[in-house]
């Protein structure tokens, strides 16, 4: 009877290793499809440039679907919003201190308009994005398909090159891209998990547009930016399981627990909602939000000796048991590489 039980244990244990095999590929395959998508959005963006009429258009010469914002600094923002089934598509080219609205980059605005087919169908194929962005740094224009109705938020003056020394971002998008830091010029994964400006929970792709690439003057002018939703990750994997599971980030950032697991692991998790109230354009939200994700979520920081203990073993083993509060666990742990996520398994033990 005892051999039985150790038989029927040890392929249970295999059943439930197998399921986070398949959530890790899943992962992995997510994220290593969003790179081919977001690279080729920006050699196609390259493409455009190096093609492009020197023509400057007017404002007048623009899509009447344009509206024309204007602030008491004389700054103008010039934009278009398409509503979708959820969300909409924004365009728009935004003057500032450090670039005025002239008849040029209304051109570049115009050129970036051909880009909306293809990023509309990386967010319509691509599995777990919420958000498709192009940032032209040199010119201050943004094109995007989001989840987030942005566009009451965007006022004239607002330069995309200094949302990070405003406060708004995380870490810096285009500085963690630029060819210092990214010399292969190629689409990075954000090191850490981080929540938006716009509150979701996610990761975030960056891949780098050049002027001229890999010439003697080459310049980089701006990202393609994919956001990853965590939240619909969780969804996806750990969630159809009746398991107890969690996914957590390579950084120990607790990324998602799932429904089981959230009866016995005694672990606050981001929940959107909680955001909700908030305004997105913030930088005193932008230090809630790290916070919460640099103290509360990280299971490294003033957090009991079992979670702690858990958290450290989950760097390097991948079957141990374990007793978190309260209860005693074998604790199983499958890793995708692409994303740096942990699938995690918590059998009770018997």
């Amino acid at each position: 009877m005892n051999k039985l039980e150790g038989r029927l244990k040890e392929l249970h244990i295999e059943s439930v290793r197998g399921d986070l095999k398949h959530y890790a590929r899943y992962a992995d395959e997510s994220a290593r499809k969003t790179e081919t998508y977001a690279t080729a959005l920006a050699l196609e963006a390259e493409a455009l440039n190096e093609n492009a009429d020197s023509t400057g258009v007017s404002l007048d010469e623009m899509s009447p679907q344009y509206e024309t914002r204007k602030d008491d600094f004389g700054n103008h923002l010039l934009i278009k919003v398409d509503t979708c089934d959820t969300g909409a598509f924004v365009s728009l080219a935004s003057g500032c201190q450090r670039v005025a609205l002239t008849p040029e980059v209304i051109r570049q605005l115009r050129t970036y308009e051909r880009m909306k087919p293809n990023m509309m169908c990386m967010y319509d194929e691509v599995e777990n994005i919420d958000g498709v962005f192009l940032f032209d740094t040199r010119t201050n224009i943004a094109l995007f398909r989001t989840e987030y109705m942005f566009a009451g938020d965007i006022l004239p003056g607002v330069d995309l090159a200094a949302l990070y020394d405003v406060g708004l971002t995380f870490y810096d998008w285009f500085k963690f891209v630029d060819k210092k830091n990214n010399p292969d010029r190629k689409a990075l994964w954000s090191a850490m998990a981080f929540i938006a400006i716009e509150h979701d929970w996610i990761m975030h792709l960056k891949a780098p547009i050049y002027s001229k690439r890999y010439s003697e003057n080459e310049e980089m002018i701006g990202i393609i930016g994919i956001h990853l939703n965590l939240d619909w990750l969780v969804v996806n994997t750990i969630a159809q399981s009746s398991v107890r599971m969690m996914v957590v980030k390579d950084d120990a950032t607790l990324v998602g627990l799932n429904r089981s697991a959230k009866t016995d692991i005694r672990l606050e998790t981001y929940d959107k909602s909680s955001y909700s109230r908030y305004a997105a354009f913030d930088p005193t939200v932008t230090q809630k939000k790290k916070k919460f994700v640099y103290e509360t979520l990280n299971l490294d920081y003033g957090k009991s000796d079992e979670v702690a203990s858990l958290s450290m073993r989950l760097k390097s083993e991948f079957q141990f048991k374990h007793t978190l509060f309260g209860k005693k666990y074998t604790v199983l742990r499958e890793r995708a590489p692409e994303l740096g996520l942990n699938f995690i398994a918590l059998l009770e033990a018997v």
